[in-house]
Order: structure tokens, then C-alpha cells, then sequence
């Protein structure tokens, strides 16, 4: 498996993977910037935890937490994932966070 790392700008990157919207975790649930403003005003932050089981499914606001504590912790430009057959495979929150920013770029794993 051929793995290729850049960092693009996320405008780009958006095309690339056609993201048009925030992105969709399991169940179709999705979060925008209304449940990211509440938690952010309310310090209602969610750190990532690795013991997590990754396949339980997550509410919204679960989700809009962990977006909010990355928007807070991780630097502007900070945020990386991994595309998979045009796909984001790992980095969602991520993705969300550098979205609602605004972020300018992003580092990407490209794994083919």
C-alpha cells in the first residue's frame, strides 16, 4: 500500500474528497455550527480518549464536543487526517474543526 503525505489547502482537499458539509459520522448524524457554538461558550469540551470503543455510536452533542475541544487545543493549520479510495478514513472531528475555523490548510495521508 502506497502511503503519500501532503499538506493542501482545505478548499482543495473538500473537492478532492467531494465534501461539501460537515462530515457524517455513523447513523447519518452530523453536527453544525449551532451545536459548535454552544459548546464552546459552555466549555462543554470532550478531549479525545484513545480507550474509547471507535464503533459505539455517538450522539451529535458527543461529537460537537470533541469538535469544540480541538477547535480550542489544536493550532489553526493543525489539523491532519487519512483519505482512503477518495474517503476520509481517520480524522472527522478534525476535519469539523478545521472546517468551522476556517482553516486554510491541512495535512493529509493519502493511503492507496
Amino acid at each position: 500500500m502506497a502511503i503519500r503525505l501532503a499538506t493542501m489547502a482545505l478548499d482543495e482537499l473538500k473537492e478532492l474528497a467531494g465534501i461539501a458539509d460537515y462530515p457524517r459520522w455513523a447513523g447519518g448524524v452530523t453536527v453544525d455550527e449551532t451545536l459548535i457554538d454552544h459548546h464552546l461558550a459552555n466549555d462543554d469540551l470532550i478531549e479525545p480518549d484513545d480507550r474509547r470503543d471507535p464503533n459505539a455510536p455517538v450522539p451529535a452533542a458527543e461529537h460537537a464536543g470533541r469538535v469544540a475541544w480541538l477547535v480550542r487545543h489544536v493550532a489553526r493549520d493543525g489539523c491532519s487526517l487519512t483519505i482512503r479510495d477518495g474517503r476520509v478514513q481517520d480524522g472527522n472531528h478534525r476535519l469539523a474543526a478545521a472546517m468551522y475555523r476556517g482553516d486554510a490548510l491541512i495535512r493529509v495521508c493519502f493511503m492507496d
